[in-house]
């Protein structure tokens, strides 16, 4: 009896005798195979795009978008060389979606960088504000009585990055440190605003 075949991608439909589990859809033309172009190398390529981009931009866990330009830019090469390999409108669709969900998640990397310095800059201004606005009414009253306690106190600064992370995602819980994917991520956006992430 023979089998029918019908493909996911091209609603291609084919009657044959026997069916291959791994090409199982030819055109009829030799069998060949409308994927046939997709070599582990491109299917490798599109699952790098999936899980290290379009994962991590639909979950919102922007800052573990890898931020390599330079992998970025050969990721999109390789994608455009794989839609060049390919005539099938419906193959050259899935691969544009793809190589926008790469392009998508990398600005949503920059722009989730750019809203939390904007979020700490409204943050900072209210602060002055409203500092401003309580010393409106104050008076200075001369204090004339003395004291002769002494007291000694040390105090220390952490590095911006360090200062930044407590605002955005609060103080790490006791024992666990903070967080190296969001240091790292920090550092890169301080480093992208012209700030010494360690200064």
């Amino acid at each position: 009896m023979p089998s029918f075949s019908k493909s996911l991608f091209t609603n291609t439909q084919t009657n044959s005798q026997t069916r291959s589990l791994i090409n199982t859809v030819s055109t009829g033309n030799g069998g060949t195979n409308e994927l046939s172009f997709l070599t582990d190398t491109y299917l490798n390529i599109l699952k790098i795009i999936e899980t290290m981009y379009g994962s991590n931009m639909a979950n919102k866990t922007y800052e573990q978008i890898p931020n390599d330009f330079i992998k970025y830019t050969n990721l999109v090469n390789s994608i455009q060389n794989i839609q060049s390999k390919t005539s099938n409108s419906t193959m050259i669709l899935l691969l544009k979606i793809a190589e926008e969900t790469l392009i998508g998640s990398f600005n949503s990397y920059t722009l989730h960088g750019d809203n939390l310095f904007l979020q700490l800059d409204k943050a900072t201004l209210e602060k002055r504000v409203e500092d401003i606005l309580s010393d409106k009414n104050v008076e200075s009253v001369e204090n004339t009585a003395s004291s002769s306690n002494m007291s000694l106190t040390q105090t220390f600064q952490l590095a911006p990055v360090f200062n930044y992370y407590i605002k955005i995602y609060g103080l790490p819980p006791s024992g666990t440190g903070f967080d190296p994917v969001k240091i790292t991520f920090l550092v890169d956006i301080l480093q992208s605003k012209g700030i010494d992430p360690y200064a």
